[in-house]
């Protein structure tokens, strides 16, 4: 009894000790779930509430919310030190806001963080989590959950079509077709060494750019080839790395071929950081690249199908429309890919038109005809609006393909009769003199982009054909003529015109790979489908009238370019304008034409093959650095006569305005006299009161003035100067006013003036104007050198070719890679931190084809695509 009342007072602590024990652990059991290693959320489940966060502060993330398609990573960020598995740095990597460099249109910035818990008694402190009683000390340190991203899967169709009525791939034997590729001589030992050698430097150069990405940015899209790290540019699935494996197959690189395979075995499509898949890109760039990589190793590597595949799966969910027209930007997660749309109202013709080759390859290959089905549907419309355009024969540059309205505009002349067709009315030729070319010499950064930029670069498209993610269907917002748009599930209309003043028409960008596709489906589907033959057909007598023109240039050459014409909507008041323009990404169409001549037996096009090919040749002969820019504006020549040298008339095409400044200059001097005369006291016949008589006369003979006046940027005002054929009257008094005025008013002659200004833009002869002087290692030129080069065997193809790649090569090699570079005019460019994926899958691919044997890549047993992915054709 004694010891118990002794040791009371330690049987009371002990117990109230175990309680303490006992409610602590009940209390730290309400926390059980946070870890060290939380795991993510199972993909279909909405993100599930935080344990640690009361329900009613949670906000929930919407379906397909993500950082900004575009991210930014350097070497030296966490991120990059990651593995390079496509999985894990799609979820983790953080885009470089810092960027010197940022290119416009390119966001970056960091993650959006989660929301923070409302409840006082849990603070996050230094990225540690106190709990009560903790005493202020830190507790258990809780790793940030990633961001979870949607993940595809297959949703039931809104607008199924049924079995019956699927559009099957052609059935039967393929027709033998004309052979594209010449004859070639047998060469010499010599001619094989210097062949061999120049092969073996193309190589090098794809090596030192494929270990610069590998090194840097291997499973990315894109790699910076001036400071390292990468680029997320089309949906971080790594584009470069897809895009490239055919060219490692071809150059004989079988090693580096396996590596990137296994890199591809990680790539996992189902899931984004980009809210949307451009349809284009992704098809021709992915799509492609698998597909071809899998046709030119014989098949050997299965999981380039199955990836294939797998892709394809997800894309044709954005053909899932009343019209069967696609989304060509497609929300791919299922909460909002379930939902009812419809196709764009203001479709690129290049991106809605140019799907038919990779989705007609998946379909030979898996026997699935849901794929040709999708791009046979948008081949019909394209056949039924080509003669109902504003051009017939020509698509505009865009089309309305949601569907939603009508075909209103009336018919053309052309279409009114079948048995007896009316001549299309031939768009004017275009002022010939300076008048025509006025518009060429608007400040260039008030224009925006040009027609011609790549659809590749559209980083933020706008959305304006599909209602917001989880929001419930209504009727479109689209507007066609301020009339409200109907309802989704009556959009059932085929192609017509956007609801703009002008359509515009054009073979480069924009429009390029839609006309380049149809022999090219053609030869695929073995001929089997004359449908599109005769659309090229047809398209091309149209470009022939109206398109293709001859520039005036120094050079004794023959050459050609393409021009874009703007033509009015029907019952609209305005003219055919043209735009005599070259740029790059047209260039391809000299190999177009070529291919078209010899597989349809069209007289002439050959010839003309060759003049739109030398056409760009000329352009990388012309500049200081030997390389073409991507946009200039030259004079055309008349089509009715011979096209000669004229340097009168260049020179008063760089001075259109003189004229009109000479008015403007003597009117303001003679208004200056007047002032100085009221404030005189004068008399009839004074000095003053002739003075004011001299200056009436000047401006009465100032027609026969040529002037041009063009903006200072220093001063902000106009110099007006005079011609070179205005010739010095006899000295009076008359000529000796004007004289003097002209003197205060700073003028200079023409011959000053033009030369200052093909010295200050760096013009060379035939250029007015260069609005983009950048490279951006595009293919296009040495696409159509190459394929004149297989078509016609002729040696000077191979020669101009391996000069435009020796100045490449120069002006754009980098430590780590090769990049854009900003001014091809300059002796000395400015490297700029981008090399898209078409630097290795395109460019130095064709270079090194252009010196192979004529075996590789023979183009009478492959199609190349757009991204020069070479398709298996049929076996006649």
């Amino acid at each position: 009894m004694f010891r118990a009342r002794r040791y009371r007072g330690l049987l009371a602590f002990a117990a109230i000790f175990v309680l303490a024990v006992i409610h602590f652990t009940s209390s730290r059991a309400d926390t059980s779930t946070v870890s060290l290693d939380i795991p993510p959320p199972h993909v279909d489940q909405p993100d599930p509430v935080s344990p640690i966060l009361p329900a009613a502060d949670k906000q929930k993330e919407p379906a397909g919310s993500s950082p900004p398609p575009s991210q930014e990573v350097l070497p030296d960020s966490p991120v990059s030190q990651q593995s390079t598995d496509s999985n894990v740095s799609d979820s983790d990597s953080k885009p470089d806001a810092s960027s010197p460099d940022q290119p416009a249109g390119e966001s970056s910035p960091d993650t959006p963080e989660r929301p923070q818990p409302s409840n006082e008694s849990h603070k996050l402190k230094g990225g540690h989590l106190l709990f009560p009683g903790a005493h202020g000390q830190d507790a258990l340190k809780v790793e940030p959950a990633p961001n979870p991203r949607p993940h595809w899967r297959k949703v039931p169709e809104n607008f199924p079509i049924a079995p019956e009525d699927m559009i099957k791939l052609p059935a039967g034997r393929s027709k033998t077709l004309p052979k594209l590729q010449a004859k070639f001589r047998d060469e010499t030992s010599t001619e094989r060494m210097k062949r061999i050698d120049r092969l073996s430097t193309i190589r090098s150069a794809f090596e030192h750019a494929w270990s610069g990405y590998k090194a840097s940015a291997m499973g990315h899209d894109e790699l910076k080839p001036l400071r390292g790290g990468f680029r997320d540019t089309f949906n971080g699935w790594g584009a470069t790395l897809v895009d490239t494996l055919d060219t490692l197959w071809i150059m004989d690189l079988k090693e580096e071929f396996s590596i990137a395979v296994d890199q591809v075995k990680k790539i996992d499509f189902t899931t984004t950081k980009s809210d949307q898949i451009p349809i284009f890109e992704v098809a021709i760039r992915y799509m492609g690249g698998l597909l071809g990589a899998y046709d030119i190793s014989g098949h050997k590597y299965d999981i380039l199908l199955e990836k294939a595949t797998e892709l394809g799966e997800i894309l044709i969910g954005a053909f899932d429309t009343p019209n069967r027209m696609p989304i060509l930007y497609y929300n791919w997660a299922p909460d909002y890919a379930a939902q009812q749309h419809h196709a764009d109202g203001k479709a690129v013709l290049a991106e809605l038109g140019s799907l038919s080759v990779e989705l007609t390859r998946l379909a030979q290959l898996t026997k699935d005809s849901k794929y040709y089905d999708a791009i046979a549907r948008i081949t019909n419309e394209l056949e039924q609006y080509q003669s109902k355009t504003s051009m017939p024969g020509l698509w505009p540059l865009h089309v309305d393909a949601s569907g939603c309205r009508k075909n209103n505009n009336p018919p053309h002349p052309a279409n009114r009769r079948v048995d007896v067709p009316t001549p299309v009315q031939k768009p004017d030729a275009g002022p010939t003199d300076a008048e025509s070319y006025k518009n060429l010499f608007e400040d260039h950064q008030k224009r925006g982009l040009p027609d011609n930029a790549e659809p590749a670069t559209y980083n933020n498209p706008v959305k304006e054909s599909n209602p917001q993610p989880n929001n419930p269907v209504k009727e479109s917002s689209h507007r066609a003529n301020g009339k409200a748009m109907p309802p989704v599930t009556e959009c059932t209309e085929g192609l017509t015109s956007p609801t703009s003043a002008i359509d515009k028409y054009g073979l480069g960008g924009q429009a390029d790979s839609t006309y380049e596709y149809l022999p090219k489906e053609y030869m695929l589907l073995g001929g089997l489908n004359d449908q599109y033959r005769t659309m090229y057909e047809s398209a091309m007598k149209a470009a022939r009238e109206h398109i293709i023109y001859q520039p005036m240039i120094k050079d004794v050459r023959n050459i050609r370019f393409t021009a874009t014409v703007g033509v009015p909507k029907p019952g609209l008041a305005g003219k055919v304008s043209h735009s005599y323009e070259a740029t790059h990404l047209a260039c391809f169409t000299g190999g177009m034409v070529g291919i078209g001549a010899k597989l349809f037996g069209i007289e002439g096009d050959m010839d003309l093959a060759a003049k739109l090919t030398d056409g760009c040749v000329w352009a990388y002969e012309s500049t200081k650095t030997g390389i073409m820019p991507e946009h200039f504006l030259v004079v055309p020549c008349d089509n009715d006569g011979p096209c000669v040298w004229n340097e009168t008339a260049y020179w008063r095409t760089l001075d259109p305005y003189a004229e009109k400044r000479e008015h403007a200059a003597l009117a303001a001097a003679g208004q200056k006299q007047e002032i100085a005369r009221d404030s005189q006291d004068l008399t009839p016949g004074s000095e003053a009161s002739a003075s004011a008589s001299a200056s009436a006369s000047a401006t009465s003979v100032a027609g026969s003035h040529k002037h041009h006046g063009k903006r200072s940027p220093e001063r902000g005002n106009w110099h007006v100067i005079a011609s070179p054929t205005s010739k010095p009257k006899a000295k009076s008094a008359d000529t000796d006013i004007t004289d003097r005025d002209t003197k205060k008013l700073g003028l200079v002659s023409h011959e000053e003036f033009v030369s200052a200004r093909i010295e200050n833009e760096r013009l060379f002869p035939g250029a007015v104007s260069i609005p983009r002087r950048e490279y951006l290692l595009r293919p296009e030129a040495i696409e159509s050198v190459f394929v004149m080069y297989r078509l016609t065997g002729n040696n000077y193809w191979r020669e101009k070719g391996w000069k435009m790649f020796e100045a490449v090569a120069k002006y754009t090699r980098t430590e780590l890679a090769h990049s854009t570079i900003n001014d091809v005019t300059s002796e000395g460019p400015r490297a700029q931190d981008h090399m898209q994926s078409f630097w290795l899958a395109e460019t130095l691919k064709y270079f090194y084809l252009l010196f192979s044997d004529p075996s590789v890549v023979n183009l009478d047993e492959y199609v190349l695509n757009s991204e020069a992915h070479p398709l298996k054709r049929p076996e006649y």
